[in-house]
């Protein structure tokens, strides 16, 4: 239901936009035939129901989707409200509520989130429950109506004439009309059915009990109703003379009675409005072309512009010029976003790298380039995260069909190897350097007098390296331009710290089963693997070919192992003997067993 709910608020957010739009319209519309109006107020109801629109660069809605209907799964706590300053100080606070004070304790977002859910809810059912009882009401009072003719009747308990019914509708009046206010009354009811507003109210209705906690939906009810019944005056005064107008004006002020202002039936004659409608009446005259014109211009702009949704940007601010401002966690989210990706961990790169520039304080020395790839569909596709040093700004190029990648590394893994870079230590090997190029190797094994293994702590021993990047020193020649010689370059290895590993559990052809390893298991390397070490953490490859892992943390009972990747994404396997076999009842997400393998990580 939190999806669900999640899903409204995103379609209530962009429908709030073209409220506000429509109610500049309407301005703009003022003196426009009213029925415009309420087409108006039917593009907003276009936009409440339909879950999907079309991409537009003509959009002016900032953000399609403020908030990740799988915020609480995806791993990605942030909004998009299509203001960068806004998103700014927004996600730090969100990220913050996201973050349980104790491995086991459910964070803000995991707590109010399902309460909001629940009480919007209880809000629709409330409200349609309410609407259902009056409506069951009113069909009692009025049981014991005089039939006049057809769908006329008039009944003793009605103080107001109203259209009642939705397939049958009927006229419903009080006895006290003299015949001239009756037949202007009879005129209203029925331009009301001709024009099925009994059905768009009772639409209106069900979608404000929907959004119900928008406030802006609230006025914008208000105003429809009050538009479908200027809008139907106008239908009924139109071919009247100015004397039969004044008459029908004061057949609005005899019947003029005080309803509730939300209410999804019925249709009264005297019920919205009645000041602002007889003023109209009176005032009335038949549109010209031009207006006509105007207003169908009108509503085609506020359609266009409003029904679409906006690309999302491909491009997001910088956090800062030296390699160790590099926000990887911000980077690969903000990329999963544009490439619609569920886990930023899909997001992977591999050794066709361009290098990376910089100076001797570690800062960009130039715009640089970092090639990606994920798999989307059962395709490959590849882009670049451009840095554009000029705006401080990251661009993210339109995708690419590729062919499947057999070398890979995380993006988010590569952009920590930048960030932690061991830059005392480099200096220390290169001191006189003036610049230095970085390149990803894919090979490697740990050692030298030119090495350096670090985690994200700083130098330290590893358990296992994730990334290999070659640091080649650069010395301004006298003749202009830079060089250096190979037996200068560093190698570094980042990866995790050192751990023992506790058990190894090879993949077996049935998903989602693990086999425990053992000294006498032939290994396949097709299969994926399970390691888990003495600090807690486990790793997790599709093959042992693979250079791509996934990394988290896990508790193990005497009958289950629990594999945590995000606080809130959880996989749960049962042990059976020496194999684990995957439950998804007790995981918090679904194991794609097409391709089991692969779980999404950090």
């Amino acid at each position: 239901m939190t999806e669900l709910f999640l899903h409204i608020v995103n379609i209530s957010i962009s429908a709030s936009w073209l409220v506000l739009a429509v109610l500049l319209a309407r301005l703009v519309l003022k003196r426009a035939p009213k029925w415009a109006h309420v087409l108006l107020w039917g593009i907003v109801g276009v936009r409440l129901i339909f879950p999907f629109s079309l991409e537009s660069a003509l959009s002016l809605i900032p953000s399609a989707e403020t908030i990740s209907p799988t915020i609480l799964t995806d791993g990605i706590h942030r909004v998009y409200t299509g203001f960068p300053t806004l998103n700014q100080s927004i996600n730090p606070v969100l990220s913050q509520a996201a973050t349980s004070t104790t491995d086991a304790a459910p964070n803000l977002l995991e707590i109010w989130l399902p309460v909001l859910a629940v009480l919007w809810f209880f809000g629709v059912a409330a409200l349609l429950g309410w609407s259902a009882l009056s409506y069951l009401r009113l069909r009692r009072r009025v049981s014991t109506a005089v039939r006049l003719e057809d769908h006329l009747y008039q009944s003793e308990a009605v103080l107001s004439p109203f259209v009642l019914g939705l397939v049958h509708p009927r006229i419903y009046l009080p006895f006290y009309l003299d015949q001239d206010t009756m037949e202007h009354v009879v005129s209203h009811e029925r331009a009301h059915i001709q024009r099925r507003d009994h059905w768009w109210k009772l639409l209106g209705f069900v979608l404000l009990s929907v959004y119900w906690f928008n406030p802006l939906l609230w006025l914008a009810y208000l105003l429809l109703c009050r538009d479908i019944e200027l809008a139907c005056d106008e239908k009924v005064v139109r071919d009247m003379e100015p004397q039969q107008r004044a008459d029908y004006s004061q057949a609005l002020l005899s019947c003029s009675v005080r309803r509730p202002a939300i209410a999804a039936c019925p249709l009264a004659f005297g019920e919205v409005g009645v000041k602002q409608r007889v003023k109209s009446v009176l005032r009335y005259r038949r549109p010209t072309v031009l207006a006509v014109a105007a207003s169908l211009v009108v509503c085609t702009i506020v359609g266009v512009c409003f029904l679409t949704n906006p690309p999302i940007p491909r491009g997001f601010p910088m956090q800062g010029h030296n390699v160790a401002d590099l926000d990887p966690q911000e980077i690969v989210e903000q990329i999963a976003h544009i490439e619609h990706l569920q886990y930023p961990s899909e997001l992977n790169v591999n050794t066709d790298q361009f290098e990376v520039l910089l100076n001797a304080d570690f800062q960009w020395e130039k715009s640089g380039t970092v090639r990606f790839f994920y798999t989307q569909h059962n395709q490959t596709y590849r882009a670049q995260l451009r840095l554009n040093l000029e705006d401080s700004t990251y661009t993210v190029t339109q995708p690419t069909t590729c062919p499947e990648q057999t070398t890979i590394y995380g993006l988010r893994d590569y952009l920590e190897a930048l960030k932690y870079l061991p830059q005392e230590e480099i200096r220390r090997l290169a001191p006189d350097a003036d610049q230095f190029s970085i390149t990803h190797v894919a090979e490697g094994i740990p050692g030298g007098e030119r090495t350096i293994t670090y985690t994200d702590d700083g130098v330290s021993d590893l358990g296992g390296w994730f990334i290999h990047l070659v640091v080649q020193p650069l010395y301004q020649a006298a003749s202009g331009g830079y060089q250096g010689t190979g037996d200068e370059a560093i190698h570094l290895f980042y990866g995790r710290p050192p751990a023992q590993r506790l058990a190894t559990y090879w993949g077996a052809d049935l998903p989602g089963t693990f086999h425990l390893k053992t000294p006498d298991t032939t290994l396949d390397f097709d299969a994926s693997y399970l390691e888990l070490f003495s600090d807690g953490s486990f790793t997790w490859s599709r093959s042992i070919l693979m250079s791509s892992v996934t990394r988290g943390y896990y508790e193990e009972t005497a009958n289950t192992l629990t594999l945590y990747i995000y606080s809130d994404t959880i996989y749960v396997f049962d042990k059976k003997g020496d194999s684990l076999i995957y439950n998804a009842d007790a995981s918090t997400q679904s194991l794609p067993m097409e391709e089991w393998a692969y779980l999404p990580g950090v």
